[in-house]
């Protein structure tokens, strides 16, 4: 009769059925029944009181697209509310929906033997008195089939009691694991498979609880026999944990306390029968429903006796249900458990570290300008760390505060607590990290201004000496009546002689070739390397040649043994080398510093980290042989920028050069001086000449940065984290449909990126509009400070009846923050008569208006540069790639500590992994791969792919999670650019590693979709 039986499950049961098939269908099916509203009957079902079935009794399935729809709609009506999910467990007809209708007064079938088949949930609305009490807006009960059913074979039975349990216990915050009696084998058999399903949540990080119930227990077992009965429990549950590890394969446990935290007093509940007597006789106890209200308000009130326990939304509870389900359907439940809402939080934890990290490099970045000015224009000869350290220290800990805040306020609070101390780790890492790179600028440039003291000295008094004679001759030829051919003429003749007398002051200079001491250092350096003379003096360049260059690792040799292979890896490698060799020297340039041998030291200790590092990540060893060659190869390169470097030096220093480069400006000085005019006008007017070439560097710097943090909130690409941006370059590569930039992404990931990020900053920078927009915004925002500077400092010196010296004196010292203003270059005009203040007021404001222009295509491209520098070291991240796929680990933390991961695989083919002894490539994705029983090679020896990381290095650094999803954009890619792939590789999709057909069906618009 219970079979024929049919309920209000089994037409919710087919309704559910009847959705699933809906929604399933594909564009163009002629399915057209409007479905919509069943899910939202279940929802009403829920919110009047009824129970819904979770898991189809006779199929032992969980119709998830049905759960999730019903679930979607029971938020919609009720909100996004705080739901405390209480589940039971126990044997069949051991009374645990007789124990929840007595506790909740709810009405789940009971019957003897088998009532309820599969599991049933019903919600029940908590008190609104009640609710900031208890932590939670609703209650939610999972009555589940009870295990160990004569129904089930013993093999099915098992598997399926097993799945059972790890599911119930999964969904639930709190079990109630029913026991009848205290036999000990119905003990062990619940005990058991309870262990093993709480050792699985352990394994993948939930923390449910559980009370234990011991219904029919004889009223003499109140108090030594209680005592006794907890101590074998105990004993039990202990033995049970070990057991369940040793089948798991997990170390370090001892006891059930390992595994979760249990208190054997206060969480062991003793029930004595619920009939008191013989049956059918036999009355209901009153003890019973004692016991039960006492378990009842025990796990109502667990928040007072859990601290700190959090309960899921319901969203929550919907992607736990979904997570746990997927696993659970998998080979390996552990390895394949996928927690989405995790990953979804993590994914906007990293956005949030990626705007946190940008406040303070932004802050970094206007320290450093700050910092360049003051030293620039000596406000300061010294900066220590504890003075940096403090700078940073107000933005840091209002970070801090604002990362607090978002640990302790966000919804999903509970979730994000295990990464805390990590990001927090991370966060202060990257500021000691700034304030380091901050202070090293700052010693450079303080060490290289010492250097130039004495130049400085001498370019003061030669500029002195020089505008003294300029005003003597312009004196001269005030009485003659010359016009301006002739003034500039007798200027000419004059200068010569000036120019010359000061190069008769200046010691012999010998020419510097920079090549010498470059070769000296390489000697020195590699001087145990065969041949390393003639390396050096045939300077050829460099070539890759496998037998000279590469030690393989054995764990590789599969992989490495095409040549194609190990030149893309050289070839990467070099690439990576030349950035770095690229971007020191660089620095170096900015600095204006002079050549120093010190300087390849530091570019050969560059090149052999870049060269160990890469080694590291990608498992490949490269001889002595290569790195000398490298070496060579990148320092001989070099030579010409290091040349140009020493030139443009001595250029600067040399005051000769110096004094021919201000020579208009000088003219002009003297024309003024001939033609009478004021002390005042001839003051403004040199001023503002020195000052125009720091004033452009002052709004360059201004506007780089403002441009970086535009892009960054205007371009949807920059918007997120690294996963973000790589979704809109695969999103780029997908439009373009050039192989050959398929290639370089795939091979050379990180340099793609760095090329992405130039393209879409160029792409900026090209509205010539916006960008002179900018750049004029910040002049007229300098000017008007400059001139309010100005204002100020005027009427402090005519109150003080001050001189010109004064008033240069706090000129420079209130503009040296923003701007590099050297005093000393001034020394030239310190005694003219500046009495009439309100006439230099006029003049500075005329002459800042006629000095003051910016725009230019110099100015343009360097800060196109510096843009690109800035947001590649922002969304530089990890760059590990995948030892299998070679995608690229998305986190955008640097050096982060859990394991590389990525929210997508690729195929393996794409890592050009082929099949044993064939030519044919492996198209399987890693997710697939990792929870098959295939092999694959490596150290001699063969790991099934589901134990890829008892392999070791690289495979252990990495977390691939066996899951079905596979990006339909790189099954179009391989289809798209099939032959060039096999060209590339030298293998075939063909045989085994055939592409199937159903890959060939997605068109471009369908795998864009995939990456919004």
């Amino acid at each position: 009769m219970t079979a024929m039986t049919v309920g209000l499950q089994h037409i919710m049961r087919e309704a559910g059925q009847l959705y699933e098939a809906v929604q399933s269908k594909t564009p163009g099916d002629s399915l057209t029944q409007n479905v919509d509203a069943l899910p939202a009957i279940g929802a009403e079902m829920l919110i009047s009181g009824h129970a819904l079935e979770l898991m189809d009794g006779d199929a032992s399935h969980v119709p998830l697209v049905w759960i999730q729809a019903v679930l979607d709609k029971l938020t919609e009506k009720l909100g996004d509310k705080r739901v405390y999910v209480l589940s039971v467990l126990g044997l069949q007809s051991s009374g645990k929906s007789t124990l929840l209708n007595t506790m909740f007064g709810v009405q789940f079938a009971v019957s003897t033997g088998r009532c309820t088949r599969g599991a049933f949930m019903q919600l029940l609305k908590v008190d609104s008195d009640t609710r900031d009490e208890l932590g939670y807006d609703f209650l939610l009960i999972v009555d589940s089939e009870g295990l160990r059913s004569p129904e089930l074979s013993t093999k099915t039975g098992l598997t399926h009691d097993n799945e059972l349990a790890t599911f119930i216990i999964g969904i639930g915050d709190m079990t109630v694991i029913n026991i009848m009696g205290e036999n000990p084998s119905e003990m062990q058999e619940i005990l058991q498979i309870c262990v093993q399903a709480f050792l699985r949540m352990k394994q993948v990080q939930f923390k449910p609880s559980c009370v234990f119930v011991h219904q029919n227990v004889a009223e003499a077992s109140a108090g030594d026999n209680n005592m006794e009965g907890r101590r074998r429990l105990q004993e039990k549950l202990d033995e049970m944990a070990r057991m369940a590890a040793d089948e798991e394969e997990v170390d370090g446990v001892f006891s059930f306390s390992d595994i979760i935290k249990f208190d054997m007093e206060t969480q062991v509940f003793y029930f004595k029968n619920l009939l008191e007597g013989d049956p059918p006789m036999a009355a209901p106890n009153p003890s019973y429903s004692q016991n039960v209200q006492e378990l009842k308000s025990k796990l109502l009130s667990v928040t007072k006796w859990q601290t700190g326990r959090q309960f899921p939304l319901l969203s929550q509870f919907k992607s736990r249900v979904t997570d746990l389900w997927n696993a659970l359907l998998k080979e390996n439940f552990v390895f394949s458990f996928r927690n989405t809402m995790e990953m979804a939080v993590y994914s906007d934890l990293e956005d949030k570290y990626v705007q946190w990290s940008w406040e303070l490099r932004k802050h970094t970045l206007e320290t450093q300008n700050t910092m360049h000015n003051k030293i620039g224009s000596n406000l300061i000869q010294n900066v220590s760390y504890a003075e940096l350290a403090k700078n940073f220290q107000e933005v840091y800990i209002q970070i801090k505060s604002n990362i607090e805040t978002y640990f302790k306020e966000n919804k999903n609070a509970e979730i994000l607590v295990k990464w805390k101390a990590n990001i927090e780790k991370r966060f202060e890492s990257l500021k000691n990290e700034l304030v380091e790179e901050t202070h090293k600028k700052c010693q450079d440039l303080i060490a290289i201004k010492k250097c130039r003291l004495e130049q400085d000295r001498k370019r003061s008094k030669y500029e002195a000496e020089l505008l003294q004679a300029s005003k003597a001759l312009a004196s001269t030829l005030k009485e003659q009546q010359l016009n301006d051919s002739e003034v500039e003429g007798e200027f000419d003749k004059h200068w010569v002689k000036w120019i010359t007398k000061v190069a008769g002051d200046q010691p012999p200079e010998e020419p510097v070739n920079v090549k010498a001491p470059l070769e000296r250092v390489l000697l020195s350096r590699f001087k145990k390397q065969p041949d390393i003379m003639r390396k050096i003096d045939e300077n050829e360049k460099f070539r890759f040649q496998k037998t000279k260059h590469v030690s393989l690792k054995e764990r590789f040799m599969s992989w490495l043994l095409r040549e194609e292979n190990v030149e893309e890896c050289a070839e990467e490698l070099r690439n990576n080398v030349s950035q770095t060799a690229n971007t020191y020297i660089r620095e170096k340039e900015n600095q204006q510093a002079d050549f120093s041998e010190n300087f390849i030291y530091e570019l050969l200790t560059e090149i052999e980290s870049s060269v160990a590092k890469y080694e590291e990540d990608e498992s490949i060893k490269f001889t002595q042989e290569f790195r000398v060659d490298l070496s060579i190869d990148v320092c001989l390169r070099s030579v010409e920028r290091f040349q140009k470097m020493h030139e443009n030096f001595k250029k600067v220093s040399n005051p000769v050069t110096y004094l021919q480069s201000k020579r208009d400006q000088y003219l002009q000085m003297f024309k003024n001086y001939w033609k009478g005019a004021s002390s005042v006008k001839i003051f403004a007017s040199f001023l503002f000449k020195c000052m125009h070439p720091a004033i452009r560097q002052a709004v360059n710097d201004k506007t780089y940065l403002q441009i970086a943090n535009a892009i960054k909130s205007e371009n949807p690409a920059f918007s997120g984290n690294r996963l973000n941006l790589e979704n809109h370059i695969m999103r780029h590569l997908a439009n373009e449909e050039n192989f050959k930039l398929f290639e370089q992404y795939i091979g050379q990931p990180k340099m793609y990126f760095e090329r992405f990020i130039a393209e879409q900053v160029e792409k900026f920078c090209k509205d010539a509009k916006r960008l002179i927009e900018m750049l004029h915004e910040n002049l007229e925002e300098l000017k008007v400070y400059i001139l309010c500077v100005s204002t100020e400092v005027c009427n402090e010196v005519n109150d003080k009846h001050g001189n010109a010296s004064m008033w240069l004196d706090r000129f420079c010292k209130k503009l040296g923050g923003c701007m590099v203003i050297q005093r000393d270059d001034l020394k030239s005009i310190e005694n003219e008569d500046i009495c009439d203040v309100v006439f230099l007021k006029d003049m500075m404001a005329k002459s800042l208006e006629e000095n003051a222009e910016t725009e230019n295509a110099e100015a343009t491209d360097l800060i196109v540069r510096k843009v690109k520098e800035i947001l590649f070291r922002q969304f530089g991240g990890c760059w590990a790639k995948c030892p299998f796929c070679k995608v690229v680990c998305t986190n955008t933390i640097s050096g982060h500590s859990t394991k590389h991961n990525v929210m997508f695989h690729r195929s393996v083919a794409l890592g050009h992994w082929k099949w044993h002894e064939t030519d044919t490539f492996n198209v399987d994705f890693c997710s697939s791969l990792v929870s098959s029983d295939v092999l694959f090679s490596h150290d001699n020896n063969w790991t099934p792919y589901k134990s890829y990381q008892d392999a070791g290095d690289p495979f252990d650094k990495w977390s691939i999670t066996a899951e079905g999803s596979e990006q339909r954009y790189w099954k179009w890619f391989i289809c798209k650019f099939q032959k060039d792939w096999e060209k590339k590789c030298g293998l075939k999709f063909a045989g085994r590693g055939k592409i199937p057909e159903e890959w060939r069906k997605f068109n471009k618009d369908q795998v864009l979709s995939e990456l919004k």
